[in-house]
């Protein structure tokens, strides 16, 4: 039942900006489109609501469970209210834009989630992010990761973890297992969940799940591999490790892995000569974010916060449904969790309150003082408490020869 005292209340994981915060938030918000036009990106607002079916062209269960769905009253089609701006983005590249180069794309908007993406987040997040679309090696998987660190940089975050994955690694092993779908689902989810046990039950104890599948229907190095699998995360020791225990695979499946250690390996070289302080983690296990990513995946996080701060990854073949494939790579974030977790020290303009009149060598001050980057606070009265009241630190008192001048308040 609802009452008084709770009708006002927001819904829960939804929240209101009130000053000085949303000023921050808007520093902040044009600060990082500035960095993203210097680096060659181009800014597109999306709508709120699309069709559906234009809306969720990406292949991803999670995208679709996070959509709030509504029946258009003019044409009777569903529609939904994004909850991610990629697909968006991904739409303007392959159907609006049609480039044949390269297109990159940023963007800052908000956007609402029927739950949010995990459980510090929110479900009304301002997500600020970019995208790249035509280039598919890790020079571009590089140059985004490199945008992202600018991009925590600016919002006051200096001492980032940055964590590198590759979806290639967890598909490819799958895939050569061959399993019954049952039985891929649990392991996939085993895997990701990094839980030893249930592996060892399910690659040892597949009887559970499948009479018909017996340990001998995966070569043993297979099943070494899966076994070990959680434990491959750390520092860059991890891909020498890795390349190690795929040696006894298969000559194409090991070739695959080592495609992916090798992008890896590349992207983290390119980092490391950028930002040479930055602190990088591998996690060959783990895929973060919306579930259409296909190579190499990436989340950056900060101490005193359970969950990633940022997300992003490649998902190529992105625009097939338009009849146009586009390698694409990218990621966004959550202003609103930047600017809460930032370090920055926000300067507030100085707020003079100017007295109530009409004098017109007033005026003139005041407005000298706006175009100064100052706040003219307009007053009704000349009561020193009242300029306080409004945040003040100084007025404007007319001396005697009638010039107004800035007195500091005590």
């Amino acid at each position: 039942m609802t009452t008084k005292a709770t009708r006002w209340l927001l819904p829960d994981g939804v929240d209101e900006l009130l000053p000085p915060f949303a000023a921050h938030l808007e520093q902040l918000r044009r600060e990082i489109l500035d960095l993203y036009q210097s680096w060659g990106y181009e800014l597109i607002k999306t709508p709120l609501i699309e069709f559906l079916d234009s809306l969720l062209i990406l292949p991803s269960e999670e995208l679709q469970l996070s959509t709030f769905t509504l029946v258009d009253q003019l044409s009777g089609k569903s529609m939904g209210v994004r909850a991610d701006i990629s697909s968006q983005a991904a739409r303007i590249d392959a159907q609006v834009l049609r480039r044949d180069g390269i297109t990159r794309l940023c963007y800052a908007d908000s956007a609402l989630c029927t739950r949010p993406r995990g459980p510090l987040g929110s479900r009304c997040p301002h997500l600020i992010g970019a995208e790249l679309y035509g280039h598919g090696g890790s020079d571009s998987d590089a140059e985004v990761i490199g945008l992202l660190l600018r991009t925590l940089h600016s919002a006051g975050i200096e001492q980032p973890l940055l964590a590198l994955g590759h979806n290639q690694l967890c598909q490819s092993l799958l895939k050569a297992a061959a399993l019954p779908q049952q039985l891929n689902e649990k392991l996939f989810s085993a895997l990701q969940n990094k839980a030893s046990a249930d592996l060892d039950l399910l690659l040892n104890e597949s009887s559970l799940n499948d009479p018909s599948l017996n340990k001998s229907a995966i070569p043993a190095a297979l099943i070494s591999v899966f076994k070990a699998l959680p434990t491959l995360h750390g520092d860059a020791s991890v891909l020498k490790r890795a390349r190690e225990l795929f040696a006894p695979l298969s000559e194409q499946l090991r070739g695959e892995l080592n495609t992916a250690l090798t992008q890896l390996e590349n992207i983290a070289a390119q980092l490391s000569a950028q930002f040479p302080a930055q602190a990088l983690y591998f996690d060959l296990c783990e895929r973060r974010g919306y579930d259409y990513h296909t190579g190499v995946i990436f989340s950056a996080y900060v101490s005193g916060h359970g969950e990633a701060i940022a997300n992003g990854g490649r998902y190529d073949a992105i625009g097939e449904i338009f009849g146009r494939p586009r390698a694409a790579t990218g990621f966004d974030a959550d202003l609103k969790t930047l600017l809460r977790l930032s370090r920055r020290d926000f300067q507030r303009a100085t707020r003079i309150y100017a007295p109530a009149g009409g004098d017109a060598a007033l005026a003139r001050q005041v407005a000298e003082l706006r175009a100064q980057g100052k706040a003219g606070v307009q007053g009704f009265d000349a009561d020193p408490a009242s300029a306080r009241a409004q945040g003040c630190s100084a007025l404007l008192r007319q001396a005697p020869g009638g010039a107004w001048q800035v007195e500091t308040l005590d």
